[in-house]
């Protein structure tokens, strides 16, 4: 070929090349667009089909709690063991109310009879309440042969004016005649419901019956009776139309996706216009035309420009080709690996020395290849076992570092080798990496540390390290207040066993001995050896607290004790070995490391004196607090088995002078010290975890004593209310404890109040709620303790399924003497008025506490003016007393 053949030739090439990229481009938007056609429309279809598949749970999960909330009145109305005149219909509107508050879109529940008259009712009418059911709805309900949920046509409430649908099923009295039980929902919740929130363009909602009657549409549907839609929706799915089926509403082309949900063959369907599932595909056609015209711009453009830098190319190539054969003899002379990235951070030119160092990379790395897989090769190499998320984490994160231009940095590999690695830019925005080999280096320096500062043997903190430590941890603790402690050890007649079996055999049971250690304690902690059969343990961060900081190091020495009591094995042989340990605190002040580590060695002498193998703390006064505590728990854990434990209850009073309850409060009948208050033992309980099955025994007890009391018209309208502790309420089974010692005992579940803390309430209110509401179905009445201390608990009281506010007694003490405290109580009593929760004031003592609360709307009152904390013989007798009185008045 002559060189002027040549141009003519290549701009041929460019010209066909760019004729076929010009088709190509053709092809390819046509291609587009059609897919863009189908996604959109398959997209419609997936939103459809989500959106009805979370309508139906939505709406199972809305109609099921309806359903729970009907069938749960026949418990909570004690319907099936009573007659029809039997019923008290105040008292049961009032329960019926409760039961209500717990299901937001009921609007009201009621119980009717046979010909529709209302025996119940949680509407402020009560029994009253007149209740206008569709013509023959009440009759179907009635025949059912089996009680289920029924659901009426849409009609509208001559109350508020709006259309909404009767929930009802039938339920047997004790004469075996049947009453309705009717809730009445707003088709306007149902919509909120059915939607979700879901904002689907041109998307139409409906709930029909299997014959088509429309029930509810969104949007809605003016029509003042239910309207039958054609054809029934099930016929849609024998027809097998996709994007041409009639919309349920409007009729036109659509997708109509519906499934059935649980109740009387009822049926969820969505339909999207087609012209309004491809509106914005429209839009996406018209910027794949514009965009095609400008590529095949570019493209003529770019042919245009190619056929111009043609000729420059050619002159540029051998002066390139010249370049390289330079550079090439002068990389290849490099004691360092050398990489050279372009701007583009690929690969442009290596050396040899490269791969020698780097071998993972011979036969992977090539010009041009992206910097990135270079590192994705490297990762994979060396953390086989990492995830695909692992290593993009890991190679974005160099890539990262790499932008900032560090100083020469240092990379350890799996096979052991370290290189030292320096980036340079390059004027034209590439990069130069050098990688240098310093393996060797970085292993003698290691080495220089570790006998520096571990001891060689057991591989543990030496003596030097052991001190810089505790330096910082003295200071540390200075700062934040936090105790640490010391634990000094030393083996029992360890040199009788290098004198009887040898130096070999006393490394080996050192080297046991730190293991054991190492699995007593936390990472954060230190192990140390300071020489021969001496060991030092550090513990950091144990409490603000000097007694409960000595509490946990004795557990931990405690816990040594028992590791290094377990027998070695020494060269095939059993071998028993017992520590000294002496233990002192640090922190609080500045002290040194040297007298402290001198304190402990004291206090390990001290239990050498005294016949090895235990603790003893420097500190004689620390050593009593620690023993009696440690003693308490045991003696707490002997009254349990010995059912030490009594209930005292303190009564409570309505305004009118009636006792209503009483609180549970235990005590402990020690058979040396007598009556112990709680204030003694339970903070030692909650610590041991004792406060589980004490909580447990307090709640069966005040359960078998309501179910005592069930048979004397005298007390068995009597609540009793139980505190729970945080650590009581979080155990898993819980709620189902509690169901399981109402069920053995026999007592009345809507007489058992259980009191919780503001603080146990907020630990995690999801978890309060549900615990709250699964016992609430059972009867369970919930009260919070202490209200008002946490202030922040207001925010929640919306949500939890509360009963009563118990006003914390410190409020109460003060009513009169401080302002603000009779600002929060009267906020309190504001609050819960409107809420619609009963309020309680413990601590009450004098009569102008009394007289204050009750001006402000309290109605219910505890504490020493009205009666202390009593067995349950005098609460008895109280009770007799008080009914004596109050008749001898009404006389």
């Amino acid at each position: 070929m002559t060189e002027s053949a040549a141009p003519s030739r290549i701009r041929a090439y460019v010209w066909a090349g760019a004729a076929v990229f010009v088709a190509a481009v053709v092809a390819v938007a046509g291609t587009l667009a059609w897919n863009a056609r189908q996604a959109a429309l398959a997209d419609s279809e997936a939103q459809a089909t989500r959106f009805v598949a979370g309508a139906e749970a939505a709406l199972n999960r809305s109609l099921l709690a309806v359903d729970v909330l009907l069938a749960s009145m026949d418990e909570l109305l004690g319907l099936s063991n009573a007659m029809p005149k039997w019923l008290d219909p105040d008292t049961a509107s009032q329960r019926l109310r409760g039961s209500a508050r717990q299901n937001l879109m009921v609007r009201y529940v009621a119980v009717l009879d046979g010909s529709g008259k209302a025996l119940a009712s949680s509407d402020p009418a009560g029994a009253s309440l007149s209740v206008q059911l569709p013509a023959g709805f009440l009759e179907s309900v009635l025949e059912q042969p089996v009680s289920t949920l029924m659901v009426s046509a849409p009609v509208v409430s001559f109350a508020s004016s709006e259309k909404v649908l009767y929930f009802a099923r039938h339920l047997r009295m004790a004469d075996s005649s049947r009453v309705v039980a009717v809730a009445e929902l707003p088709v306007s919740a149902l919509s909120s419901v059915l939607v979700q929130g879901v904002d689907i363009s041109g998307l139409q909602v409906t709930l029909e019956r299997a014959t088509g009657q429309l029930l509810l549409s969104v949007p809605n549907r003016e029509d003042v009776t239910a309207p039958t839609l054609a054809p029934p929706i099930g016929n849609l799915a024998d027809q097998g139309l996709a994007w041409q089926a009639p919309a349920r509403l409007t009729g036109e082309p659509s997708l109509v996706v519906f499934r059935p949900i649980l109740y009387q063959d009822l049926r969820i369907a969505a339909s999207i216009p087609l012209d309004a599932a491809l509106a914005g595909w429209r839009e996406q056609r018209d910027a794949i035309a514009l965009t095609t015209a400008l590529f095949i711009a570019m493209i003529f453009a770019a042919g245009v420009l190619a056929l111009r830098y043609v000729d420059r190319m050619s002159q540029a190539r051998l002066a390139i080709a010249q370049s390289k054969a330079t550079l090439d003899q002068a990389l290849e002379s490099m004691v360092s690996g050398f990489l050279l990235l372009d701007s583009q951070q690929r690969v442009v030119q290596w050396n040899r020395q490269l791969e020698t160092i780097l071998p993972w990379l011979q036969g992977v790395i090539a010009p041009l290849m992206p910097f990135r897989a270079v590192l994705e090769a490297t990762v994979e190499h060396h953390v086989p076992r990492l995830s695909d998320e692992e290593r993009k984490r890991w190679v974005s994160q160099r890539l990262e570092r790499q932008k900032h231009q560090p100083e020469p940095r240092e990379q350890s590999y799996a096979n052991g080798s370290t290189i030292q690695i320096t980036e340079r830019a390059t004027p034209d925005g590439g990069l130069v990496i050098s990688y240098h080999d310093v393996t060797a280096l970085r292993k003698a320096s290691t080495e220089i540390e570790s006998l520096a500062f571990y001891d060689p043997l057991t591989n543990l903190p030496n003596r030097r390290l052991l001190m810089d430590r505790m330096q910082q941890a003295i200071a540390a603790s200075v700062r934040s207040g936090q105790y640490g402690a010391l634990l000094f050890l030393d083996l029992d007649h360890f040199k009788t066993l290098n004198d009887t079996r040898g130096h070999e055999v006393g490394d080996m049971l050192l080297r046991q001995v730190a293991q054991r250690l190492k699995t007593c304690v936390r990472r954060e902690d230190t192990v140390a050896r300071l020489g021969g059969d001496e060991f030092v343990v550090m513990l950091s961060d144990l409490s603000v607290h000097r007694d409960e900081a000595a509490a946990q190091a004795r557990r931990v020495g405690e816990k040594i004790l028992r590791k290094l009591n377990v027998p070695y094995t020494l060269g095939g042989n059993a071998h028993h070995s017992t520590p000294s340990i002496g233990a002192t605190l640090m922190g609080g002040t500045l002290q040194s490391s040297v007298d402290l580590l001198k304190e402990a060695d004291i206090a390990m002498y001290q239990v050498k004196s005294q016949g090895r193998n235990a603790l003893c703390f420097f500190d004689p006064q620390m050593q009593i607090v620690i023993s009696m505590r440690a003693q308490l728990e045991a003696d707490l854990q002997m009254a349990l088995t010995a059912r030490q434990f009594v209930l005292h209850y303190q009564p409570q009073f309505h305004l009118d002078g009636r006792m209503v309850g009483a609180e549970a409060l235990i005590r402990w009948q020690h058979p040396e010290r007598g009556l112990v208050a709680p204030g003694e033992f339970i903070g030692v309980a909650e610590e041991s975890e004792l406060i589980v099955p004490m909580g447990h025994w307090v709640l069966r007890t005040a359960c078998e004593q309501l179910a005592a009391w069930q048979g004397d018209e005298r007390y068995r309208h009597l609540q009793v209310s139980v505190n729970v502790s945080a650590r009581q309420f979080r155990q898993r089974d819980f709620v189902a404890r509690v169901v399981e010692v109402l069920r053995e005992t026999g007592a009345r579940p809507h007489l058992l109040k259980l009191e919780l803390t503001e603080s146990l309430v907020l630990d995690n209110v999801d978890d309060t709620i549900a615990k709250i509401g699964m016992l609430k179905t059972k009867g369970v009445r919930f009260s919070v303790d202490d209200f008002g201390t946490g202030y922040s608990s207001l925010a929640y009281l919306t949500r939890l399924p509360l009963d009563q506010l118990k006003i914390d007694q410190s409020f109460v003490r003060n009513l009169g003497v401080r302002h603000t405290d009779d600002v929060i109580v009267q906020t309190i009593l504001g609050m819960a008025r409107n809420l619609e929760l009963d309020v309680i004031a413990e601590g009450v003592e004098t009569e102008a506490q009394k007289d204050f609360l009750a001006r402000h709307g309290c109605v219910y009152f505890q504490g020493y003016l009205l009666g202390r904390p009593t067995p349950v013989a005098d609460l008895e007798a109280l009770i007799e007393s008080a009914t004596a009185t109050a008749t001898a008045v009404q006389g």
